[in-house]
């Protein structure tokens, strides 16, 4: 009986230890793993899909006392099982491991081997738009801001506000143009994929001159891109930022000409967890951009109409200015600045408009008239139907008045009397064509509106500001020619900090003009003051002359107490239309 004993108790152990371990799992959670135990076979297991071989399986067998730590040719992976399409034929490495309790730790590589290509893993359009399609490759560049895409290679979001962040979901905070490229070099770099042999994958860094080689993937179901044995593009005082370059990168957007890869950043000293994402263009693309025509023209202010068809005086005469008669337009309107000697005699060419009954008359200086009917586009076009004058207006004939092929003429810009309102300047423009006939420029011509008045008027003011920079500013005084003139202003500042005096628009065609201060009051005290050092100078616009009477920057900051004022100051100048040198003395140097 007690050898039968032995018998029964031997049997019932052999049993309890074949129950207690199925071939399917192994349950080593007793013991402390070592690198030794974590091979194929016994830890983890390699199997191809039995209809498709380009599918493989790799599968934990350690139960689930282990996190599976999975380094594989798709990158990296934690689940207990994981599926692998590898198009490719070829050898490819798996390195398993686990989490212990002493650690993590990782047992020899092992190899498996695919021997036929399949076709149908790289046929989706995301691996077609990144590597061009099989046996083809794509190289991409930093996108630099210039390429009609985005404003720059990199944008910002906050993980707060991209809970979804991935595919086509990331809403910016910012993207800041090319601040953050400043390594000229770094727009050197380049990644190239293809899809020859093998799913290649090489980084060039523009910064030092190396270059990386190695494979690529794409879980093309959740959008993620990974790298093996080379780097992600990225600038190289950046890897801190990143605790892996090649793993899970996040596609934001992909198409054949953009690509977008992202990641959350760590926090370091350039500041907390953000998310980063690089904006890439294909080199195809990039080489072959051109940049999309823009529509140029004149942009005319709300209300333009009012002034050049006034409903109150529909007849208006102009005539050829005698000062800058003609000028070489840009397509905006601005003028070229080209000066040529005008042809005598042509500041007779008068145009006269009603624009109650749609007719013109031009009137040449040899007194030739001819007349017809004109319409005005809602941009600031006229159309002739009707003889137009063509005239020499320059001595060498480069400058021609005349209509554009189509009879049209263009309002390049006009301008207003700061006194009445009403117009008083108006440039017309004709087309001039390149050799591929294309418009380049306009030819302007310069008319002045009669407006029976013999004398012009440019506006002036004072304008005060205190330490806190609060303004106060003077009423308008108009200077309709040589003489004396008060300018003032009314209120009251303790802590005077800066005053200037502007007249406004005169240095345009008055530019040897001259303002002296003969009197300043303050609060009605006449004050003393040094008309020479008091600085002169151009306005916010470069025709306005200004006399900086108080200037914190200058050789009168000084004298701010004096302008201490409970009441007014009242400033009298001397104004000289022509006083035979520039207003502005460094124009002569």
């Amino acid at each position: 009986m007690k050898l039968s004993y032995y018998i029964y108790s031997l049997i019932a152990s052999v049993l309890l230890i074949f129950s207690a371990c199925s071939p399917d799992e192994y349950d080593l959670g007793g013991k402390d793993l070592t690198a030794d135990d974590l091979v194929e076979g016994l830890a983890y297991s390699i199997t191809h899909d039995s209809e498709n071989p380009n599918i493989v399986y790799l599968e934990s067998k350690l139960g689930t006392n282990y996190t599976a730590l999975w380094e594989h040719p798709q990158g990296r992976s934690q689940e207990k099982k994981v599926t692998l399409r590898i198009p490719f034929e070829g050898t490819y490495t798996v390195t398993f491991g686990v989490e212990t309790r002493g650690g993590v730790i990782y047992g020899e590589p092992t190899t498996f081997v695919v021997k036929d290509f399949c076709a149908e893993f790289v046929t989706d359009e995301l691996w077609t738009m990144l590597t061009g399609g099989v046996g083809n490759s794509k190289t991409w560049i930093y996108d630099n801001g210039s390429y009609g895409f985005l404003g720059g290679a990199l944008s910002y979001g906050d993980p707060d506000g991209n809970p979804n962040f991935g595919w086509n979901s990331f809403t910016e905070n910012w993207t800041p143009g090319m601040d953050h490229f400043s390594d000229a070099n770094l727009l050197e770099s380049s990644m190239t994929f293809d899809l020859i042999g093998a799913a290649n994958y090489s980084y060039y860094n523009g910064t030092d001159g190396t270059t990386q080689t190695g494979l690529f993937s794409m879980n093309t179901s959740e959008y993620l891109l990974s790298t093996t044995n080379a780097d992600v593009m990225h600038p190289s005082s950046w890897t801190e930022r990143r605790a892996d370059w090649r793993q899970d990168f996040k596609i934001i957007e992909l198409d054949a000409n953009h690509l977008r890869l992202g990641y959350k950043r760590l926090s370091g000293d350039w500041g907390g967890e953000w998310l980063e994402v690089f904006n890439f263009v294909s080199k195809e693309y990039a080489d072959n951009y051109e940049t999309p025509a823009v529509d140029v023209y004149p942009i005319l202010e709300n209300g333009w109409r009012d002034y050049v068809e006034p409903k109150t005086n529909k007849v208006i005469t102009y005539k050829l200015s005698d000062d800058n008669p003609y000028d070489w337009c840009n397509l905006d309107g601005t003028l070229k600045g080209i000066s040529s000697a005008a042809a005598p005699g042509i500041e007779d060419l008068i145009l006269v408009m009603n624009s109650g009954t749609s007719e013109y008359t031009f009137t040449t200086p040899d007194g030739t008239g001819y007349t017809g009917k004109y319409s005005l586009s809602s941009d600031g076009i006229y159309t002739f139907t009707g003889t137009v004058p063509v005239l020499k207006l320059s001595s060498d004939g480069r400058a021609v008045f005349q209509t554009s092929t189509d009879q049209t003429l263009r309002i390049m810009q006009y301008e207003l009397s700061d006194y009445s309102g009403g117009l008083t300047d108006l440039w017309l423009g004709s087309k001039e064509m390149d050799d591929q006939g294309k418009l380049y420029q306009y030819m302007g011509y310069h008319f002045v509106a009669q407006t029976g008045s013999s004398s012009e008027k440019f506006t002036a003011n004072l304008n005060f500001f205190d330490t806190d920079w609060t303004f106060i500013n003077g009423s308008n005084v108009y200077i309709s020619g040589d003489g004396d003139y008060t300018v003032s202003i009314e209120g009251a500042s303790s802590a005077p900090y800066g005053m200037y005096l502007d007249i406004m628009k005169i240095l345009k065609k008055y530019p040897n003009m001259d303002v002296a201060i003969k009197d300043i009051k303050v609060d009605g005290n006449s004050i003393s003051f040094d008309d020479a050092v008091i600085d002169r100078g151009v306005g916010d616009t470069e025709t306005a002359a200004r006399r900086y009477i108080l200037n914190p920057w200058g050789a009168t900051a000084a004298d701010a107490p004096k302008y201490v004022f409970t009441s007014s100051i009242a400033i009298t100048i001397s104004v000289k239309m022509d006083n035979g040198t520039p207003f502005i003395k460094e124009a002569e140097e």
